[in-house]
């Protein structure tokens, strides 16, 4: 009878996972060898700290499983955001709404009436200058933090913001930001750079360790209709999203008025094609908000009606 010897290999992502947890295993081909693998043994306690290979031996001191731990790229991470985001810290104000990109908070409230409702707990440098604005979804539910940073060589702060539980980029903007290129987990930061009227003109989101996933190219112009008597401006804002490679995803454009209301999506594909769009048709006499969404011809697709109030 012949006996076999074998060698397993197991990747550890964290210290302990969930019994229930739904795992995903993949495969991946490798040219290197044990030999290659198994160097520079470590003591223990420096392995806590940097990424490792475990090898464990059997009673006859053959090798029989191998396991990795990426420690040091969670080190790294910690280090990373730690050194470059401040911790928030008291005292603390209260508030129901905030834009991040003219920095201006609004409908200020005591702490004893958060309630369950959406707010954002604001820290300050000295009297007036804002460290951090973390959003709630209600007490105890922490989603994300903005912060406001100067990098080397730049005149004035730029807008990051790191998220504390995995959901997707739209929620900050369901209409700036696309569906497929919106994933962001526990940690990833989103970064914006801003044009000199505080709208914005990119946004890149990456790991804290700094790997880069996606990124947001926005284009923002202004046209006015009518005549000189009964002019009529609109606001015509253009989202494009990119891999990291810079393969492009697709993109769409959004018409607002001017009163800043959304008018229209179009969404079009990476080369440029229509796909679909989408109206809002307000009626202020009735208060209901129709939406129309039209295919590249033009032809309704779907008609919603909505109250507004």
């Amino acid at each position: 009878m012949k006996t076999f010897s074998y060698l397993v290999v197991v990747f550890v992502l964290g210290s302990f996972l969930p019994a229930q947890e739904k795992k995903n295993v993949k495969y991946f081909k490798t040219d290197l060898h044990r030999s290659e693998l198994l160097k520079e043994e470590v003591p223990e306690d420096e392995a806590a700290k940097i990424n490792h290979f475990k090898a464990t031996y059997n009673a006859q001191g053959r090798l029989v499983r191998v396991e990795f731990y990426p420690n040091g790229d969670r080190t790294l991470a910690q280090l990373r955001k730690r050194e470059i985001f401040p911790r928030p810290r008291p005292p603390y104000k209260y508030y129901r709404r905030w834009n991040p990109h003219s920095r201006k908070l609004a409908n200020q409230l005591p702490a004893s009436k958060i309630g369950s409702l959406p707010f954002y707990r604001v820290s300050f440098e000295g009297e007036s200058a804002i460290r951090t604005v973390e959003f709630f979804r209600r007490r105890n539910r922490h989603l994300w933090t903005y912060y406001f940073m100067t990098r080397e060589g730049e005149k004035g702060p730029h807008l990051s913001i790191v998220f504390s539980t995995q959901q997707p980029l739209t929620v900050l903007d369901p209409h700036l930001f696309h569906t497929s290129a919106s994933e962001m987990k526990e940690g990833w930061i989103a970064e914006f750079k801003h044009n000199r009227l505080d709208r914005p003109l990119e946004t890149v989101v990456s790991d804290p360790v700094g790997n880069m996933y996606y990124f947001y190219r926005f284009q923002h112009r202004y046209e006015t209709e009518g005549d000189s008597l009964n002019p009529v401006s609109f606001r015509y804002t253009t989202s494009e999203y990119y891999l990291a490679d810079s393969t492009k995803m697709g993109s769409h454009q959004l018409v607002f008025n001017e009163n800043n209301r959304l008018l229209k999506k179009a969404f079009y594909d990476a080369r440029g094609t229509l796909l679909e769009t989408i109206e809002y048709i307000f009626d202020s006499e009735r208060n209901e908000l129709v939406t129309l969404i039209r295919d590249p011809k033009g032809g309704i697709l779907h008609r919603e009606v909505k109250k507004t109030n």
